[in-house]
């Protein structure tokens, strides 16, 4: 009976311990402008989100406006009619297997549903749904590469795009793996794999920093170098790069600091923090936990700000100084 309770205590103190949040010592009251408006969130888990803003506009479907032979479309920020496309980056749209071309106008067919894709000239190297990858031709109307890798029931993150990286492309796989395809000779080199202690999860952050090229999964972060390889191992929910650093923000509530060599420049902790969506607006890095606005200088020196009522069971991300929550958006500066 006495280990029975001492099980049933330790519960507890584990439930209490798992359900705090992040309370500051201090905070400034700031209520941001706001006003509510019609706009699409993608792309959303719990975990990590895009943001990409669509506008609702009627077009009729007849000469005569009836109210009746009409329909809803997408618009993006330039205007661009999406129809009921998803923006994928500026030049291209998705819609199950179809693959809008913006500036084209041209809608492509592709074999699978599509996860992501880039394009680069005529080329668009896809990773698809069900964990393959291709390369679509523009100038040929067809499929000229493709590979298939074992399915994978569900992404855990945000999937990560294609990247054009010299003469090569590297397609972020679902089950923590970039393959690489060589563009000057027309062919497959390899797959690295990246999964860490048999945990797989899908590529996260895949980008060119200051002529560098950096990888992550949710467990760490490698810096590829033509003579070595760099790790850093962490529980890695975002991350921000922003002249030439690297910021980390981790599932502990911490975040880090790194040059391009993934030296560690400065770490800081807010306990119990769970970070929504950061991003940068006019030199600095904001976030939201658990509903606290929070501004973190380059040299993360934190100030936080109460007094709004986010919603953090919607879709929430900040891109271009606006927090985009539900259907409101927030002015930050």
């Amino acid at each position: 009976m006495k280990k029975l309770n001492l099980i049933l205590l330790g519960s507890l103190v584990f439930i209490g311990c798992s359900s705090k949040n992040f309370e500051p010592k201090t905070f400034i009251n700031k209520k941001l402008p706001q006003k509510e408006r019609n706009s699409y969130l993608q792309d959303y888990t719990k975990n990590t989100l895009t943001f990409k803003e669509l506008k609702l506009k009627y077009t009729t479907t007849s000469f005569f406006d009836d109210g009746i032979r009409g329909e809803w479309v997408y618009f993006d920020e330039e205007g661009n009619k999406l129809e009921k496309f998803v923006k994928v980056n500026k030049d291209l749209a998705k819609r199950g297997d179809k693959l809008l071309l913006i500036k084209e106008k041209k809608v492509v067919k592709m074999p699978y549903l599509i996860a992501s894709a880039t394009k680069k000239n005529n080329l668009i190297a896809l990773v698809f749904e069900n964990n393959s990858i291709g390369i679509y031709d523009l100038n040929k109307d067809k499929i000229v590469f493709y590979k298939q890798y074992p399915n994978v029931l569900a992404a855990k993150y945000l999937k990560s795009s294609p990247l054009f990286y010299d003469n090569l492309i590297l397609f972020p796989l679902l089950n923590s793996k970039v393959a690489i395809y060589d563009l000057a000779n027309n062919k497959f080199l390899r797959d690295i794999d990246l999964a860490d202690d048999n945990i797989i999860n899908n590529i996260i952050f895949m980008k060119i920093v200051d002529n560098s090229l950096f990888i992550s999964t949710p467990s760490r972060l490698i810096l590829f170098n033509p003579n070595f390889l760099v790790n850093y191992n962490a529980d890695i929910k975002h991350i921000i790069d922003y002249n030439g650093y690297l910021y980390l923000f981790l599932i502990n509530g911490k975040i880090v600091k790194l040059d391009t060599k993934l030296k560690k420049i400065k770490e800081i902790k807010l306990p119990f923090a769970d970070f929504f969506a950061p991003s940068v607006c006019n030199g600095n890095i904001y976030t939201i936990a658990n509903k606290y606005l929070i501004k973190i200088t380059p040299d993360l020196n934190v100030t936080v700000y109460g007094g709004n009522d986010f919603d953090l069971d919607s879709p929430l991300n900040i891109k271009n100084c606006k927090i985009y929550n539900s259907n409101k958006v927030y002015f930050i500066e």
